[in-house]
């Protein structure tokens, strides 16, 4: 056996960190049935000490456990900005020992007082600047590391490299609580002698003051930076470079830079070699202005790096008009176009302009009344033969680029005066997270269906989970959790989820609200659920309810309890006969009046929600021991559970309140419908979807429990057929009308009339389904603890093969069942100190598997609605 994936706070030899460590580890093992039986954890400030066996920081001790996961450091006080390494001791089930190589993590600065900089910035709005610094390494380097925040988005240079592929740093927070920063190791870009650093600063979200298109203008300051680099030498000593007013700056070629409006760049202003010791400076450069810090803690950013993850090259260019170009990149997505220029006739100050768009007028231009009207790109061109762009502090969502004042290289003339475009990419970004997870399947639809809502995952996936990545960028809550357990499947995104726990307990009002955005960048006046929304704030509770189930984690649980229970009593405290009557309800449900709840009355979507909090809650404080609190909460349950069916339940025709499909769904899966009455309230479920060819009414809460519902209540057969159709607005109904991601509206991508933004995830519950209803997959619906998995996968009419694996924390879970004339033939791999049980449609039969890999086949013609 061999121990695997040693993670110090979910990463792999982390740099930076400021929190307590968390260890973690996975084996490798040909045993089958394998289980760990004890481990122990070294901890030391060096290599040699940890090669001798010596826990200078921390021994655990020999622990008997069968824990390799979410195991809390709690050795001796941290230094900051030092590295620390550490190793696992294991035993197994058969006595067996193994132990890991050496793993490490480095961390951060510490106190605030560690920082020794002064913040440099701007003083006006849309103001720009580059700025350097020389200083001399005079020995022989160690190891250097670099922290640097820069306020709202940096790049950072040294010796002429750009420091690291990561884009759009920092993240996204409430700058007034939290300011994030990040640590590189610059050691191999330091040279002996003289050394120069620069800087380029953009508004990202910390400075929104308008001027093109903006969502609500806002700001918490003037664009700005700090910088410390703590150089250590082979003989000991240290040095120190910062921000402070030896910094010299110049104009900047960015001119204009807004995360909603775009980014004007003009290559004329360029300093090439800025970053470079042997630079000249001219009469221009100045002195640096010292400016206020922000109002935010200076905290180590612990998410992945949002980067460049995939690159698309066009399908299509046509001439739409004289002089305008169209470009088609084949798919929707989030990022932006990088161009290679040529210009022969080398001159300066040609003005080129990029307009993205996810869809097109039907005068072939792109449309962005829905997502941002007047988002562009502008470059202008300096004297270079050869010249490249991307812009550096913005981003849209798009399909389509449409291109004046160059001409692609497919029309210019041999004598082209005007620059040349000679090749456009789109660059798609978003973190650099571990995929999770993989789906296949023989239907092609449904193939069709994975790939549009993993595109608009990762579309709006950044330092936050945004709703689209155009027109609002804002983090609204409720897809957190309602689609949480797809994004799961797919993407370990554990860090992300922590940081989002961390931005709505930073959100949270005094009364304990939890606003339905966060980080609350705006405060919507139009609607009260826009603010304040159950649905929505719920997601402090659910998410760290989903984490626990899918990887056992309770440290959220630890964390934010306190504000986690005062969002519970604010709800409570909105309540009237135990019932809640505000929010938004079932948003974008399908009916002639979209997008406010149309088919299931507010309370009965709000308090279902809140008798969900109320049960996990119960649960949440069962396992943090606090007896009190476990208690009421289960008191209040059943006082909200009898007055939710006296006051929505009719026992003659077993609906609940309009006996919408929402309305049904949701108050099955929560637990609010009486035992006795399940199979009733479950048919007329399925009777309406019936009746209406199989198509959904449900929208953005409804779903997903319509979903939930059907699978477990063994009805996935009505989810086939629902996502089997092409007629109706949804799923199908998206992919046969061109969606390369899936859309805000079930009917969004409708030719004729298009509706909503064509690049939202709120919609993608499916994938759900896709994971663990049709390949069977580790449901967080179960009860099982999250090392006792079960696999119960749905053999679909007109679905002959599926192929599935996700990460568990302890290794990967993978099944593969192909249905031949008479038999169903069941692969299925286990990871080590995991127990899986696997329950058959078939034959109702189940069979209980420890780690390995395991082969079987089942009859392919008994037990199933299909």
């Amino acid at each position: 056996m061999k121990i695997i994936r040693l993670k110090t706070n979910h990463r792999s030899e982390p740099l930076g960190i400021d929190e307590i460590p968390i260890f973690s580890w996975n084996i490798e093992t040909r045993k089958n049935n394998w289980y760990q039986r004890a481990y122990r954890i070294l901890v030391s400030e060096s290599m040699e000490d940890l090669k001798q066996g010596n826990g200078t920081m921390w021994d655990s001790g020999v622990v008997q456990s069968d824990v390799m996961a979410n195991i809390r450091y709690t050795g001796k006080r941290f230094k900051s900005g030092t590295r620390y390494y550490w190793k696992v001791f294991v035993w197994d089930n058969d006595n067996d020992f193994t132990e890991s190589a050496p793993a490490s993590f480095e961390t951060g600065l510490l106190s605030q007082d560690d920082w020794h900089g002064q913040w440099i910035g701007e003083t006006r709005d849309h103001s720009y600047h580059i700025y350097r610094k020389t200083f001399t390494v005079n020995k022989e380097v160690k190891n250097a590391r670099l922290y640097v925040c820069g306020l709202g988005h940096y790049e950072f240079y040294l010796n002429g490299s750009k420091i690291g592929d990561a884009v759009l740093e920092p993240g996204w927070t409430n700058y007034n609580e939290t300011c994030l920063y990040s640590c590189y190791d610059i050691t191999r870009y330091l040279a002996g002698g003289e050394n120069a650093a620069g800087i380029i600063l953009g508004d990202g979200m910390f400075n929104v003051p308008g001027g093109r298109y903006v969502y609500y203008a806002r700001s918490f300051g003037k664009i700005k930076f700090l910088v410390q680099m703590n150089i250590e030498y082979t003989d000991g000593t240290t040095q120190q470079v910062v921000s402070d007013e030896s910094w010299r700056m110049a104009v900047s070629p960015v001119k204009f830079s807004c995360i909603y409006g775009g980014e004007d760049y003009d290559a004329r202003l360029e300093q090439p070699g800025f970053s470079e010791p042997d630079f000249i400076e001219t009469p221009e450069w100045k002195s640096v202005v010292l400016v206020e810090p922000p109002r935010g803690r200076l905290v180590a950013q612990s998410t992945q790096p949002i980067k460049v993850m995939e690159e698309y090259r066009p399908v299509d260019v046509k001439e739409v008009e004289p002089g305008k170009y169209l470009y088609d990149l084949g798919r929707n997505f989030s990022g932006w176009v990088r161009i290679q220029l040529r210009d022969n006739a080398g001159t300066p100050g040609n003005v080129i302009t990029m307009i993205p768009g996810e869809i097109l007028t039907k005068d072939g231009l792109p449309d962005q009344r829905i997502t941002g009207r007047g988002y562009y790109w502008q470059y202008i061109t300096n004297s270079k033969l050869k010249q490249s762009y991307a812009p550096k502090f913005t981003y849209y969502g798009f399909r389509y680029v449409l291109v004046t004042g160059a001409v692609p290289c497919e029309f210019a003339s041999e004598n082209e005066t005007k620059p040349v475009v000679e090749s456009m990419v789109g660059e798609f970004i978003y973190p650099d997270v571990e995929k999770n997870g993989e789906f296949t399947c023989s239907n092609p639809l449904f193939n069709q269906i994975h790939h549009i809502i993993v595109q608009a995952i990762k579309s709006n996936m950044k330092s936050i989970f945004t709703d689209c990545p155009h027109r609002e960028k804002l983090g609204w809550l409720e897809q957190t959790h309602l689609i949480g357990p797809a994004v799961l499947y797919n993407f370990d995104v554990h860090t992300l989820y922590k940081k989002i726990q961390k931005d709505m307990a930073q959100s949270q009002y005094e009364k304990g609200l939890v606003p339905s955005t966060c980080p609350e960048y705006v405060v919507f006046g139009y609607h009260e659920g826009f603010v304040d929304s159950p649905e929505w704030g719920s997601a402090c509770i659910i998410n760290p309810w989903y984490i626990y189930k899918r990887t056992g984690d309770t440290s959220l649980f630890t964390e934010h309890y306190d504000m986690m229970k005062r969002y519970l009593d604010y709800l409570t405290s909105r309540t009237h006969h135990h019932v809640l009557h505000h929010g938004l309800g079932d948003w974008l449900d399908i009916g002639p009046v979209p997008p406010y709840s149309q088919n299931t009355p507010v309370p009965v979507i709000a308090t279902a929600i809140y008798y969900y909090d109320l049960k996990i809650m119960a649960e949440v404080a069962k396992l943090l021991g606090k007896a009190g609190d476990e208690a009421a909460y289960r008191r209040l349950m059943e006082q909200v559970y009898k007055e939710y069916n006296l006051q929505f339940f009719d026992d003659q025709t077993y609906r609940y309140a309009t006996g919408s499909q929402a309305a049904q769904a949701i108050s099955l899966v929560t637990g609010l419908v009486d035992e006795k009455n399940g199979e009733k309230v479950l048919e007329h479920l399925v009777k309406d979807i019936t009746a209406r060819g199989f198509s959904t009414t449900a929208g953005d809460i409804g779903h997903p429990f319509v979903v939930a519902a059907l699978m477990m209540n063994g009805r996935s057969d009505i989810v086939n057929k629902m996502t089997n159709i092409t007629d109706k607005p949804g799923y199908g109904y998206q992919v046969m009308h061109g969606a390369t991601t899936l859309a805000e509206n079930w009917d969004g991508p409708n030719k004729e009339n298009p509706q909503g933004s064509q690049n939202h995830f709120m919609l993608g519950s499916i994938e759900e389904w896709f994971y663990a209803g049709l390949a069977g997959l580790m449901s967080i619906r179960t009860e099982n603890p999250f090392d006792r998995i079960q696999i119960r996968p749905h053999f679909a009419k007109g679905c002959d093969e599926v192929k599935a694996w996700t990460r568990h924390i302890y290794g990967i879970v993978r099944i593969h069942w192909k249905r031949t004339k008479n038999d169903i033939t069941v692969e299925l791999d286990i990871p080590p100190n995991v127990t899986a049980e696997f329950i058959s449609e078939t034959d109702s039969s189940r069979r209980v598997f420890g780690s390995g890999h395991h082969s079987f086949q089942l009859k392919a013609d008994a037990g199933t609605h299909d």
